[in-house]
């Protein structure tokens, strides 16, 4: 049967319900201070002692009356007798019965009686019984008395204070081994599906390594306050996921699994929670993407399911999930920033819209789009951007809400058309760059927003490929600098040779998308076929387009697709057949300020040294490679 989503929670109806039913499962404990750190504490702590418990030495020197040596200096030094000796850790204290009279003193060890002061050693000369004093101190000098740090019966732990390694430096000077905390969230976490496999062993065709496994238990092990553990895969099959839970929830508290929870035929979690006595809590939460996650309650357990592909994991996880625990903990959330918008967005109605985004050099969030089975857009992001379901869109500009997960240090920001080639020497540059395929389009609306550093562009008109889009917006902020040709075409494992064979053959075709250079000469080789008025629909999936060269020989050498436009390099690569359509100049426009960087310059030496090496298939290195052209 399949399970309806009848009603969605917000996000904050499903935080305040996670928060409750977290906080029902935090008791406290005690653990040894060393075991401690990033845990809350669960009551008020008390100083057992006063710190330092006794006045000590904080140098190594002479114990003292200051009235003894007032008039010392380097031409008058006063001559005193030693009249015993004190180490760190000694019990003998000593005692000064004469102004003419010193102790020495090692670093922590007790003062004497009798002294009120300590001289360092660097201001005496010891001969025999004796030591000479060049300089005079002041009362309580290089002396630490005793409570100055704390007292005996000082508070120095706050109940449902956060404790930090300096917080267990205070508990050890009073003697405290142990301190009750609030108990840390066991976690079990499970990924779900036939398809999934674990990253050690050997891929086939249909399957995906397991990524929210590993994923969702390091991202909660970052977190002191939670001790997770990936218990494995189970397969698509009620026995399998029933025998799972059933086993599992008698260890764990809480199980997050991940994948099976969409409104399809084969998604059994459901059916199996029910079948154990499971209660529904929430079904369903109103974002995109995360939609399908829900919360199910059996005998005082949870178990949250997330979705499968994940981008969707990871924004339930760092706008639900994880502010719910941190909030279970009464720790202190933080704030979500107000942020301008660098690209106009339309969000599904009623739904609240999350994207990963970058942080630009002036301050806009650049958000990152694609499908929510992506990666690598999660790694390349400093956070999620939200935007609300009740407006029909919002304007590049506007503010919105960017939850930050960290922030990366960019040397180099890429926001352009898509070229291994560009992606090697950007990443042998430095290996602090952020690459967001975004086409052609792309690279000059980054680059005019001040959004980027370089974005690859292979864009032609009238004759001329890249330069006409220098206007004069773009003169003031960037130069392109020549990059490379590449040659394009058809790429197929049968062999075509243009779109008329295509249609004829009734091919499957997979295409660019729009705003790439590709997408451009596709186009055009459309209308020279055919003209302009020709309805391009009746390509068979002409609408179906890949985001990258690489995505476009995938799809045809695993059969999805018959044949596509992509450069040689991959089809060579892959083993598939290629005919040339047209030589491309692909090069990189580049802002002024980071031409003028050091990270600039090296990688404009980077990009020319590439005529020192051999093109790959498919490539042409020019003499001018690595030159301002515009």
């Amino acid at each position: 049967m399949v399970k309806i989503f009848h009603k969605l929670v917000s996000i904050e109806e499903a935080k305040k319900i996670l928060t409750d039913s977290f906080q029902k499962l935090i008791s406290a404990e005690v653990v040894d201070i060393t075991d401690s750190v990033g845990l809350i504490s669960s009551e008020d702590v008390y100083s057992t002692l006063d710190n330092p418990p006794f006045d000590r030495s904080e140098v190594d020197g002479y114990a003292l009356d200051h009235r003894s040596i007032l008039n010392a200096d380097d031409y008058n030094p006063i001559k005193l007798k030693i009249v015993g000796t004190i180490e760190a850790g000694s019990k003998y204290l000593g005692k000064i019965q004469d102004l003419n009279e010193c102790i020495y003193v090692a670093t922590g060890a007790p003062i004497p009686r009798g002294s009120d002061s300590v001289v360092m050693v660097e201001y005496t000369k010891r001969e025999g019984e004796f030591v000479y004093v060049y300089r005079p101190t002041a009362p309580g000098e290089n002396i630490a008395h005793a409570g100055s740090d704390f007292t005996v019966e000082e508070i120095i732990l706050r109940k449902g204070e956060k404790i930090s390694a300096e917080k267990i430096a205070v508990l050890s000077a009073s003697g405290i081994g142990k301190v009750s905390v609030l108990s840390k969230l066991r976690i079990g976490i499970l990924s779900t599906g036939n398809e999934i496999i674990r990253p050690e062993n050997e891929i086939e065709f249909g399957q995906i390594y397991d990524v929210n496994g590993p994923y969702v238990k390091t991202l909660l092990d970052s977190y002191k306050l939670i001790q997770s553990d990936y218990l494995g895969i189970i397969r698509d099959s009620y026995e399998s996921i029933r025998d799972s839970l059933e086993s599992y929830l008698k260890k764990y508290k809480i199980i997050i699994t991940s994948g099976a929870t969409s409104a399809g035929f084969h998604d059994l979690l459901y059916s199996v929670l029910d079948d154990i006595g499971a209660t529904p809590i929430y079904h369903g939460i109103a974002i995109k993407p995360g939609k399908p996650s829900f919360l199910y309650s059996i005998n005082g357990n949870l178990v949250i399911g997330l979705p499968g592909f994940p981008l969707s994991a990871a924004s339930v996880l760092y706008t639900v999930i994880i502010p719910s625990i941190l909030s279970a903990y009464n720790v202190e959330i933080g704030k979500p920033q107000s942020v301008r918008l660098g690209l106009k967005i339309t969000p599904e109605r009623g739904k609240e819209l999350i994207l990963p985004g970058i942080l630009s050099r002036n301050g806009y969030v650049y958000p990152i789009f694609g499908e929510s089975g992506s990666i690598s857009r999660i790694s390349q992001a400093d956070g999620f951007l939200i935007v609300s379901g009740d407006r029909i869109f919002y304007n590049k500009g506007d503010q919105v809400n960017f939850y930050k997960m960290a922030e990366h240090e960019k040397d180099l920001i890429a926001i352009g058309s898509n070229d291994p080639i560009l992606e090697r020497i950007i990443l042998l540059t430095t290996n602090k760059a952020i690459i967001v395929n975004a086409g052609s389009m792309g690279a000059i609306e980054a680059m005019i927003n001040g959004y980027s550093d370089l974005g690859g562009l292979h864009l032609y008109k009238d004759g001329q490929y890249n330069t006409f889009v220098m206007d004069d917006k773009l003169k003031m902020k960037a130069s392109i600098i020549r990059g490379f040709d590449r040659i394009q075409g058809f790429i197929s494992r049968d062999g075509y040779k243009s779109f008329r064979e295509i249609m004829e053959r009734k091919a499957i075709f997979v295409n660019r998308n729009r705003g790439s250079g590709t997408r451009a000469i596709i186009d055009e080789l459309i209308e020279s076929e055919f003209g302009k008025n020709f309805d391009k629909s009746a390509i068979y999936n002409y609408f179906w387009e890949a985001k990258s060269h690489a995505a476009v020989a995938r799809s045809v050498l695993q059969g999805r697709a018959d044949v596509g436009i992509s450069i040689k390099f991959y089809a060579d690569l892959f083993n598939l057949k290629f005919h040339e359509v047209k030589k491309e100049s692909y090069d990189i426009i580049v802002s002024r300020d980071f031409l003028d960087s050091a990270v600039g310059k090296k990688f404009i030496d980077n990009l020319k040294s590439l005529k020192q090496t051999n093109p790959p298939s498919g490539y042409i290195f020019p003499e001018n490679i690595g030159e301002i052209i515009s």
